[in-house]
């Protein structure tokens, strides 16, 4: 295996298991309103929201932000380990669409 194979995939390791340590785990709580009535509470990321689009908002927020920095951080760790601009290029999109993944699978407001 060549070096540059080897810090490459290294490089990919290293930016996965990144991206695969960010908590992208909403959650929906709901408690009762003083009347008896029910009251829903949306939870994402650890803040509450009182209706739905607002979470979903908060969420597609994340999701922006999780494909921005998975390029970011995809691109300087390529940069980083030596290659060339269209690699770096390449590496920032896919980190890009593995960020914007990430963001898409977890659990809905």
């Amino acid at each position: 295996m060549s070096k540059s194979l080897r810090s490459k995939s290294l490089a990919g390791m290293v930016i996965a298991a990144m991206l695969a340590a960010t908590p992208l785990a909403p959650a929906m709580a709901q408690n009762r309103a003083p009347q008896g009535q029910q009251a829903s509470r949306f939870e994402f990321d650890g803040k509450t929201y009182q209706t739905r689009s607002q979470c979903l908002a908060a969420k597609k927020r994340a999701q922006k932000r999780g494909t921005i920095v998975g390029a970011v951080a995809a691109g300087a760790g390529a940069a980083l380990l030596g290659g060339n601009l269209g690699e770096t290029a390449l590496v920032a999109g896919g980190g890009a669409l593995l960020g914007r993944e990430l963001g898409r699978n977890s659990k809905k407001c």
